[in-house]
């Protein structure tokens, strides 16, 4: 009996973006990558963390993600991420630290 090749999703996610999708004059929407992939938007964004976390460089802005091209393109979304980061602690905060109301 044949075995059906393993589809690895992030694999072939990530040599979508590196190969149609190269920097960022270049970006593909999620709606485009939903539609490719056959995946809801939260599955898209769930690839693009785990490929960030293995060190991928997988970039966003506000057209879409692409394929890093360069160093300077990296620290742009590693700056967006800073700034999403600091605004849930601030929300976060808040929620810890409110005083004197009852829920």
């Amino acid at each position: 009996m044949e075995k059906t090749p393993q589809f690895n999703i992030e694999e072939t996610f990530c040599e979508y973006l590196s190969k149609y999708y190269r920097g960022s004059n270049n970006p593909v929407s999620s709606k485009t990558l939903e539609a490719v992939f056959h995946v809801k938007g939260s599955e898209i964004r769930r690839i693009v963390n785990s490929l960030r976390s293995k060190g991928e460089p997988i970039c966003s802005d506000y057209d879409g993600y692409f394929y890093a091209d360069n160093q300077h393109e990296i620290n742009a979304t590693i700056a967006q991420l800073t700034s999403r980061i600091q605004k849930i602690a601030k929300a976060r905060d808040g929620l810890v630290n409110r005083t004197g109301k009852d829920g």
